[in-house]
């Protein structure tokens, strides 16, 4: 007894000694620590402890040693963020955690999400997903992020089965579901028997387990996100949907299966009388369809039907159901509803959100044939007019939503003035129930401005004008940050997801690197050099990727042409809009003799130079200088250039005013003319500022361009 009383004294001795030993100031004993600003001021804790941080997004793990307190269920924090992480947008706030507060007992200068998303916890707000064993409860998953992958194993108890019913169901809608839904499944886990996958917004019909567990799946891809889903779930047995007639009692056993127990005077499986019983006649199916007996005790002698008989009735293909789809045999020996008919009809094609339907009046038109006009000349008038006139015969019958009749017409047109239809205007159903004429579309107006016919170009707003900025990663010139955005080009939107810019705009100077398109951004319907000046029209777009010409040479900057990928659609307004791809044979005159419009912003400009705020886009005409001339006159100022065929070289035209110096920006050229499919002038992209040298403009040289007409193929292939 005395030893161990020794030795517990030894051993509360060594702990007040490494208690004593902590130091108060925390610093860094790990290598693998994430930087200095983990150096924090702490009170004294119980241990240092590994901690390992999971980025959001990123799943990144990051590894550092930190002195940590322990909460009464022995677990040390897991919710610490790396600074370099980016908390996700599923936290409805956010708090900063430190020490000294109310909340700081398991957060160190970390950032963490106060509340959730409902459906989504965790101090990130990332965790979804969960094993539910209530009778009853919900599922709720409040907006989504991309690439979410969420699962619910839900469980009833032993007997019971389980049902599923969607409150409210917004996601991404395509065809097969393939890229946002919510698949539900007759089991425990993923492998169980899929019962069906869910998307779009359609509500599906209430959902029914074999056995006493669901499986529910949500998954989203890269691209776009909706509202997100609601559903409630409660454990249900056979009796549920109450199947006794008669005001029969329904009685479960062991096995999950049911048996009526039947009032006087009834009998049978579903209680369903004997005496007094009335059947109903065959209803028969209709003409061009057939029927199905779908539920209760059917048919007595093939020709008549029990009470509580239920016939589902179908329409041969190319026919629509008009009227109740289901009649069930009633206790007066009578059908319910009215007997449906099968109509020839179409179902209404899909379209997109930017074309506008409308379903003209139905009418039957007439059409002459050569021996309709020889039955009027060897006819008399009189005999004609006495001849009864048969009328067309008009379809009838309500149709579900959807569907038309025979001979309907459709007319189509583009919600918007910036965009024109391609396929037919007018589409008529057929009586083979397809559509005539092609299926509309609407793509944006290329090359159109406010006022096409001015020959000013000083102070025009070009529309299909994108700015192109980095961000910085280090310490840079002029004041700028880690992590600030600087202009450094101008590219040309050619569609309403694609973007064309010189390469040496994307990529490492003087290599064929590509920068990470995080780096990167496309601000649209830019038109001041300042962004406050046009926040409302402002689009700035994410890049999802960059698509380098493969020829390109960053030496001599030939074939200096890349395609920029928008993760989202730009929308298409007054203000922003795209610009033509040029043809050869579309150019009326020599490209020698052409006069061109560069548009672009100062990208040297720097914000504490006087009136920068004021500084708007800027333009001007430049006139094509013949390639071996331009040459001759770098050559002569001491600087050999060689001009690819890929090239042209052009100067300020001294004409005509102007306020741009294309050597000083990263511009974009443009010629306007009637295009084949409208005689009205439009603007055809045919050339990106290249390269230059020092005192350009001050020394009358010429500044190259990328001609853009030789790759135009390789633009529309990378449209898609």
């Amino acid at each position: 007894m005395e030893l161990g009383w020794w030795a517990q004294l030894g051993v509360s001795f060594l702990q007040l000694l490494r208690i004593a030993s902590w130091p108060r100031e925390y610093t860094v004993i790990n290598e693998a620590c994430p930087g200095a600003e983990w150096n924090i001021m702490c009170r004294e804790c119980c241990e240092y402890d590994q901690i390992e941080c999971v980025c959001p997004g990123r799943k990144e793990v990051v590894g550092y040693t930190i002195p940590c307190c322990r909460n009464e269920d022995n677990e040390c924090d897991s919710c610490l963020i790396h600074p370099g992480c980016t908390i996700f947008e599923n936290c409805k706030t956010c708090r900063n955690g430190s020490w000294g507060g109310t909340l700081d007992d398991f957060y160190v200068k970390g950032i963490y999400c106060a509340e959730c998303r409902a459906g989504w916890y965790g101090g990130d707000c990332m965790r979804c997903g969960q094993v539910l064993q209530v009778p009853r409860g919900q599922i709720l998953l409040e907006s989504y992020p991309l690439n979410a992958h969420c699962e619910w194993t839900i469980h009833a108890q032993p007997g019971f089965n389980l049902q599923l019913r969607f409150v409210m169901l917004s996601l991404e809608f395509d065809y097969l579901c393939q890229y946002d839904y919510v698949e539900v499944r007759d089991g425990d886990n993923s492998g169980s028997q899929i019962i069906k996958r869910f998307c779009g917004n359609e509500r599906p019909a209430p959902i029914q387990s074999t056995g006493s567990s669901l499986h529910v799946l949500f998954h989203s891809d890269g691209s776009k996100n909706f509202d997100g889903f609601h559903a409630v779930f409660e454990q249900i047995t056979a009796c549920s949907s109450s199947p006794c007639f008669h005001d029969g009692t329904c009685l479960l056993d062991k096995a999950g299966s049911y048996k009526c127990a039947c009032l006087a005077g009834y009998t049978g499986r579903y209680c369903e009388s004997l005496l007094e019983e009335k059947n109903c006649s065959d209803p028969g199916g209709p003409v061009n369809g057939y029927k199905k007996i779908t539920g209760g005790p059917g048919l007595l002698d093939g020709r008549s039907a029990k009470i509580g008989t239920v016939v589902s009735f179908f329409c041969n293909s190319s026919y629509v159901l008009s009227g109740n789809d289901k009649r069930t045999c009633q206790e007066n020996g009578v059908w319910s509803g009215k007997q449906p008919i099968c109509i020839k009809a179409c179902r209404e094609p899909k379209i997109s959100d930017l074309v506008r339907r409308r379903v003209l009046p139905m009418q039957v038109q007439s059409r002459e044939t050569p021996l309709h006009q020889l039955y009027s000349a060897a006819l008399s008038k009189q005999k004609l007019q006495g001849a009864p006139t048969k009328k067309p015969v008009l379809p009838f019958g309500e149709l579900p939503a959807g569907y038309q009749h025979l001979h309907s017409q459709l007319q189509y047109e583009c919600i918007s003035p910036f965009y024109r239809r391609l396929g037919s205007s007018r589409r008529t159903c057929l009586k083979t129930g397809r559509w005539s004429g092609r299926a509309p579309a609407c793509i944006p107006i290329c090359g159109k401005t406010e006022n096409n016919t001015t020959p000013k170009t000083q102070g025009l707003r070009w529309p299909w004008q994108a700015a192109i900025y980095r961000r910085t990663s280090g310490a840079q010139g002029g004041g700028l940050h880690k992590g600030a955005w600087f202009l450094v080009c101008s590219g040309a939107l050619v569609n309403e997801r694609t973007v064309v810019v010189a390469a040496h705009c994307v990529t490492d100077l003087g290599k064929v690197t590509v920068i990470k398109t995080a780096d990167l951004k496309v601000v649209l319907g830019k038109f001041y050099r300042d962004e406050d000046r046009d926040e409302k029209t402002l689009q700035s777009l994410r890049i999802s990727a960059i698509i380098l010409h493969p020829n390109y040479d960053p030496i001599l900057l030939d074939s200096d042409l890349a395609v920029l990928k928008l993760l989202d659609k730009a929308r298409i307004s007054t203000r922003v809009q795209p610009i033509c791809l040029a043809a050869a044979r579309d150019l009326s005159t020599s490209f020698q003799e052409s006069r061109i419009t560069v548009a672009g912003w100062n990208v040297l400009a720097d914000v504490r130079t006087p009136g920068f705020k004021n500084d708007t886009l800027r333009s001007g005409l430049v006139s094509v200088v013949d390639s071996l001339l331009c040459e001759e006159q770098h050559e002569d100022h001491g600087i050999p250039v060689s001009v690819t065929d890929n090239m042209f070289c052009a100067r300020q035209d001294p004409t005509t005013p102007s306020n741009i110096c294309p050597a000083e920006t990263g511009g974009i050229a443009a010629v306007s003319f009637p295009g084949r499919a409208s005689p009205e002038p439009r603007w055809h992209l045919v050339g990106l500022v290249s390269w230059s040298y020092d005192k350009t403009c001050s020394h009358s040289l010429s500044t190259a361009f990328t001609k853009v007409l030789p790759f135009k193929d390789w633009i529309e292939r990378n449209l898609k």
